[in-house]
Parts: structure tokens; sequence; C-alpha cells
């Protein structure tokens, strides 16, 4: 099997009638035993890593995993970690080390599933498998398959139903902070958001510690139904306080910051990715790596989409981000480096998915003041629904005076960039991780 051909199997699959959580969260009874089921088929590899690091949160995440995954990596820890979704190609989702799954790799994991899931098709009492518990499987399949030490997980939506949540035992649940997404999924208020995301905190099987909780979350309420699930599975809980970071110092080699009396530096761009960091190390701190090691791991991280800097004459900057509080931190970065570099211009190319509130995300990048706003969409994506570029356009229009104009085809809107931004500029790619994953390639 190719790897083409693997990849359209995984895809065809979601042709298949079933449940799905991602639009139908009000009955959850059988998604996580669905999941369970065909990893009893494969023998049980989530049984076999010996710890896991689960996060999940609104914001931040995924900028979590990473930092968490190059400090392991620091200290010589056989790590691997899975992130969602995927920027560019889909082995993008599952990492060993310094390095991603191969083609092959992901074609001959394929190639083994494809009898064991025509046994669960026969035997199994519930519907097919969906696209995001399938790799979820890959990764714990290749996991164990490598043998890694240590297995960090990124939720894809909430926690308690989510695929990962499958896993038995964890030494870390990290929830870095709880904000209005998938409200159509979770719930309409941060208290009914919480208390799924507070679902990756789950009682040990005999034998092992619980997991330790870690936090960012500010807001002393939402923060409480954190701490009473820590306290129904014993677990010990830290919070992550903002007055415990400072120093915090931006520029294009990054960010500079102390987190409780030691600095730090991430060449990552945006005063958010201080708290990412300080997370991941209170995670590092919790499981006993050493300040050397914590500190080269932060260093040693990139964050590809995330304030994405390219070049600085003219200043490109891909940046991933698509709902409302990513959009926050991206406004204060952009603000940040456009006042501290004496840029006037900005130029924004900027597409969204289409479950998205794209009026609350304008109304915080109309702030910015551009001189012009390409929209567009994600060609790349199929799976994914797009706004439309005519309603962003509208929207900006409704919004601002900005002048606007619509591409189709995110390769125009490429050109049209290359137009108008002068090397004095700034040219800011936004609004979603897959738009800006295209345009990235045309450079």
């Amino acid at each position: 099997m190719t790897f083409k051909e693997a990849e359209q199997f995984l895809y065809s699959l979601t042709n298949l009638p079933r449940k799905e959580y991602m639009t139908d969260s009000k009955d959850c009874s059988e998604y996580l035993p669905r999941v369970q089921f065909f990893l009893d088929l494969l023998g049980n590899p989530e049984k076999k890593i010996p710890h896991y690091i689960h996060v999940t949160g609104t914001s931040g995440k995924g900028s979590t995993v990473h930092y968490i995954h190059n400090i392991l990596l620091a200290a010589g820890k056989n790590v691997a970690s899975t992130t969602s979704p995927h920027p560019t190609s889909l082995t993008e989702r599952w990492k060993i080390g310094n390095a991603y799954m191969s083609k092959k790799e992901f074609a001959d994991i394929i190639e083994t599933f494809s009898p064991i899931l025509d046994i669960y098709v026969r035997t199994s009492p519930y519907d097919m498998l969906s696209y995001f518990d399938l790799t979820t499987i890959i990764a714990l399949y290749y996991f164990a398959q490598k043998k890694v030490a240590w297995a960090i997980l990124e939720v894809g939506c909430g926690g308690t139903y989510d695929a990962t949540n499958i896993i038995p035992y964890k030494d870390v649940a990290v929830i870095t902070n709880v904000g209005l997404d998938h409200t159509q999924l979770l719930g309409k208020t941060k208290k009914e958001i919480v208390a799924r995301k507070a679902g990756i905190i789950i009682s040990p099987p005999d034998g092992k510690e619980p997991c330790t909780v870690i936090t960012s979350e500010q807001n002393a309420t939402i923060r409480k139904v954190i701490e009473t699930q820590a306290h129904k599975q014993h677990s010990p809980m830290h919070l992550i306080a903002k007055k415990d970071i400072s120093h915090i110092a931006i520029d294009l080699s990054g960010t500079s910051f102390t987190y409780k009396s030691t600095k730090y530096h991430t060449t990552a761009i945006g005063s958010h990715q201080s708290m990412n960091a300080s997370v991941a190390i209170d995670v590092a701190r919790s499981i006993g790596i050493d300040e050397k090691n914590i500190a080269k791991g932060i260093l040693q991280t990139t964050q590809p989409l995330r304030m994405e800097l390219l070049s600085d004459m003219p200043m490109i900057i891909l940046d991933g981000a698509h709902n409302e509080d990513k959009i926050k931190t991206t406004v204060q970065a952009l603000q940040e480096i456009r006042t501290k570099h004496n840029k006037e211009n900005l130029y924004i190319i900027n597409g969204f998915s289409g479950d998205k509130d794209i009026k609350k995300m304008i109304v915080q990048l109309a702030t910015l003041r551009p001189k012009a706003v390409a929209c567009t969409r994600n060609t790349i994506n199929h799976f994914r629904k797009v706004a439309s570029p005519y309603d962003i356009a509208h929207v900006w229009k409704k919004l601002s005076n900005t002048k606007t104009d619509i591409f189709l085809q995110p390769k125009d809107a490429f050109t049209w960039a290359q137009k108008h931004v002068t090397k004095h500029d700034i040219l800011l790619v936004t609004g979603s991780l897959f738009v800006s994953s295209e345009i990235k390639d045309f450079f």
C-alpha cells in the first residue's frame, strides 16, 4: 500500500454513517467504548506506554505540547507527541523525538489496520470509528510499537469524551485555559465547557498514583470546577498565576520572560507564549526534569504557524489563530511588534473555518487598522468547511473602512500581497491554520 492509497483509505472511512462527536455531543455513551473495542483487537497498545501527559484547553494547548515535548527530548527521554489538526501533511500529527511519522510508516500501519477494521465491522456492537478516533488509535499503536516512554497527547475537542481520553492513566493532566469555542458541542457557557475539559482528570488504575493537574486558568469560578474534579480524584493541583511571570520582552528573536525567578527565552513571538511555556515548565518540574534541560527545551522549541516570522523586510507573519481567544493574543503580539519596529502599513490575508464566529474575530483584527485585507479560504483540507470569502469581506466592510479583495484561491491572495506589500510593511496571514499553511508553501 502506498502513502496515497493509505491516506485515501483513511479519508474514505469518513463517508460511512456513524455517530460523530463533532456533530453530536449530546449522547456520548459509545464514543470511548468503540475506541476501546478496536484497541482491544490491536492487543491494547495504550497499556504498553509507561507515561502519559494529557493536554486540553481552549488556547495554547498545541504550543504547550511542543514545549513539553522538547523539554523531555532535551532531558534524553524517549518522547512522542500528537497534535491536531495537521497544517500540511497528515503525518505531522505524530512525532517521536525530532521526527514526524514517515509516509511509509503510515502506509504500513494502515495496511495492518485494514483487515482488523473488517473484524471490527463484523463483530463490534458500535458504529464505525471517526477520523479522529482512528488518528488517536494510530498514535497509540505507533508509539507502543516504537516503545516510547513518554506520550504527550493533545485533546481534539473538550476532554471527557475525546478519543484521547481512552488512555488508562496519566502522569499529568493539563488544562491551559477555558474560552468560548466549540460552544455547539461543549456548552454555551465557560462553566459547561470546563466541566468537559476537566473530564481528563481521571481515577488511576490500581498501583498508579493520581495524576498531577496543572492549569493556567485565571478565572477563580471556572478554576473551581477543575479544583473540584482534582479533589475527587485525589490529584494534586498546580496553578500558573500571572503574577509569577514577569520581565516579558518581545522582539523578532522571540520572547524572553522570568517565571518564578528563573529567566527563559523562546523563539515564539508573543507575551502569551510566556504563559504557555510556564505551563510546560511546571509540567517538567512536576516529573523531575532539571532546570538546565527545561531552559534548553524551551529555547529549542519552534512554533510553526504560531506568529511564525518568515522575514523582516517585509515583515511576514504566518499565524494559525482560529478562535476569539487566539486572535486576541495575535492582535496583542502584532501591536507590540508594530510599535517597537515602527511599521505603519499592515496587510492581512484572512480566512476562517466555517464553524467559527467570524464577526468576533474580525472585530479584534480591525483594531489593527490594516491598509487592506485579502479574504480567501483553505483549499488543502476538503473535510474542513470554510467561511465564504465573500462573507468575510462583508463583515470587514460593516466593521471598518478597510479595503477588501476576495480570492477563492489562496495563491491569488499571495499574488495580491506581492503586488501591495513593500519591504517596510507587515503582512499577517491569520484566521486559519490551513490558510496559513497553504500560503507558507508559496514562499
